[in-house]
């Protein structure tokens, strides 16, 4: 009842009618990002890294706000140092970007921080996120928290789907690992990786097996 009579004492307030709110549009997209970056490799050191992670989206636009809901469809590891990581893209969380337009300027702005803790993230049983890595020397499953921080700038050709610049801050912590030798090589690390992105208008009904069964609509690279 108390919040029912604010909005009517807001409403037919003496300082006049409220401000027009700016209409919601709301879109389909997909996207794709690639980021390069460095990690440090037991034995083989400081070696090159690239992701590929493509996603759906829904995305609604209101004013000077772009907000995405997105969901992984494929993320591809590149081989480090002959060292594979595949992980389970159906587990992963949805996450939420919100771009908002620097006033007096043609670009959006977006900042974020997401953590996988210690809680069984894909349900498996385990602690976290399980990522399979498959070395020369050993293979199995690592049991992770993940605490990626990620800033970006995009632009918009005519109010169509954004484009840009991203960098991503990932800091992951081994909770376990499957065996001696991968709990030998494992340990806790820092990665900081630059990239680009870019999505496309689909239909509203495209879904992530429709699209990765043809060729997908957006290369970011």
């Amino acid at each position: 009842m108390l919040s029912a009579t604010l909005s009517v004492l807001l409403l037919t307030s003496p300082s006049g009618p409220p401000a027009e709110t700016a209409p919601v549009v709301t879109e389909h997209w997909a996207g794709h990002q690639v980021t390069f970056g460095t990690r440090e490799v037991p034995v083989l050191g400081t070696l090159n890294t690239r992701l590929d992670t493509y996603v759906i989206a829904r995305v609604r636009r209101q004013g000077d706000t772009v907000q995405i809901d997105q969901r992984a469809c494929k993320v591809s590891y590149s081989d480090v140092g002959s060292v594979k990581v595949y992980i389970d893209v159906n587990a992963l969380p949805d996450s939420r970007l919100v771009f908002e337009q620097v006033e007096g300027t043609t670009f959006y702005t977006m900042s974020g921080t997401v953590n996988w803790g210690e809680e069984d993230i894909d349900g498996d049983g385990n602690p976290g996120m399980s990522v399979y890595v498959d070395a020369p020397v050993c293979a199995g499953n690592l049991h992770v928290t993940n605490k990626t921080t990620t800033s970006a700038r995009a632009f918009s050709d005519a109010g169509g789907p954004l484009y840009g610049e991203v960098t991503v801050n990932v800091r992951q912590t081994i909770l376990g690992a499957e065996g001696r030798c991968l709990s030998a090589m494992s340990k806790d690390s820092f990665e900081r990786s630059k990239g680009t992105f870019r999505y496309s208008k689909i239909k509203a009904n495209e879904t992530c097996k429709s699209l990765l069964d043809a060729a997908w609509p957006v290369s970011a690279s």
